[in-house]
């Protein structure tokens, strides 16, 4: 059943393309057939493992979760279609970063599916590992194809699978590989990253602020994976004092005492570049997108852009309010340009998502929900 549903689907896509994207219909339809393979083999070759921890009974039926799971599958296979063509125009252009926001959105839902119906599976945890490497791969593909990221981002692409070919390498010589500790900031990382994915490839996401998110995330998520290999290894052991105390030392100093400074710098930098700001220039930039109404919605974006930069500087619900901040950003990149102001802005901004607004940080209720999975 779940074949049958992919292959209709994926006839469904294409025979759309072959009436309003003639010219790479074909193409679309190989790389997705072969990307979607490749998941259905993954799934066929865990079905053993569709069973609950601690127990071997095998389940009759997929459950909630692993639907969700699967039809993230689906979507990141017809995301990998367009992978190799030009960025199509018009509305097309926008169905790569729907298709994976889609497969976002499933992400943060199989695991709460899942639980609140007692449908927790050994397979589903296989799926989810499998199809969040696979989702960064087929993606970083396609943003650094439509040259919305560097090359160089290549590599953090294929983290978890050059993390899997390591571990491969140790276990043919006969080395130790420790297990890896739960660790919140791991998951917050990756859920960032993912969403990352999701944005840039926005039509309207300007190259050059792709790039300062897509570096920042980057090293966040090259720390991350330097500090698991060296637990996975046995250079770091995380039950020692020592690291437990570097531990909080790093946290004290990203989380607690540079977010204020950031916060701070943010607010300078914000005023320096809209000290003698013109609307006129969204006003056209919107004219041009063909939205109704562009006055006023370069009035409605600038209103949004001066109170959340408040929000973010005074530390009320920051590390949300970042995300609506990105949008006035990101417009004035488009019309004014790089520049040393917008581009520190744009920076710290990252950074304070990626960190949150540390000390002095009068309301911060979006935390708690940064720890905890749904359905828990």
């Amino acid at each position: 059943m779940v074949t049958a549903v992919s292959l209709f689907t994926i006839l469904v896509f294409y025979l759309l393309w072959r009436g309003v994207w003639p010219c790479c219909a074909e193409r679309w339809l190989g790389l997705t057939a072969v990307t979607a393979a490749y998941s259905l083999w993954v799934v066929w070759r865990h079905l053993p493992e569709n069973h609950r921890p601690g127990e071997t009974e095998l389940l009759p039926r997929f459950g909630w979760g692993n639907r969700l799971t699967l039809l993230r599958g689906l979507m990141i296979s017809l995301v990998a279609g367009f992978l190799l063509s030009p960025w199509p125009g018009g509305w097309i252009g926008w169905l790569p970063a729907i298709l994976y926001t889609i497969a976002d959105v499933a992400d943060y839902l199989d695991g709460y599916a899942a639980r609140i119906t007692n449908h927790a599976t050994r397979l589903g945890e296989r799926l989810d590992m499998e199809f969040d490497g696979l989702g960064l791969v087929v993606v970083t593909l396609l943003a650094v194809w439509y040259g919305q990221l560097p090359t160089w981002y290549l590599p953090i692409g294929l983290a978890r699978y050059l993390f899997v070919f390591g571990l491969w390498l140790r276990q043919k010589r006969g080395l130790p590989a420790y297990a890896l500790p739960f660790s919140w900031h791991r998951r917050i990382f990756a859920g960032f990253q993912m969403a990352f994915m999701s944005v840039v490839l926005w039509p309207i996401v300007p190259a050059v602020g792709a790039a300062i998110a897509g570096t920042l995330f980057a090293l966040a998520t090259s720390a991350s994976f330097l500090r698991d290999w060296l637990v996975t290894i046995g250079w770091l052991d995380p039950d020692t004092a020592v690291y437990q105390q570097w531990q909080r030392r790093v946290y004290v100093v990203t989380a607690v005492y540079l977010p204020p400074i950031l916060r701070l710098i943010l607010l300078i930098s914000l005023s320096y570049v809209y000290i003698n700001f013109d609307t006129g220039q969204w006003t056209a930039l919107f004219t041009t997108w063909g939205l109704p109404s562009p006055a006023l919605w370069a009035q409605f974006w600038l209103v949004v852009g001066v109170v959340t930069a408040v929000l973010v500087s005074l530390g009320i619900m920051g590390r949300l309010m970042t995300l609506p901040l990105l949008f006035p950003l990101g417009f004035t990149l488009l019309t004014q340009g790089e520049n040393e102001g917008i581009i520190l802005a744009v920076t710290c901004t990252i950074l304070i998502l990626l960190f949150g607004t540390g000390a002095f940080s009068l309301w911060r209720p979006e935390e708690r929900f940064m720890v905890r999975r749904a359905g828990e």
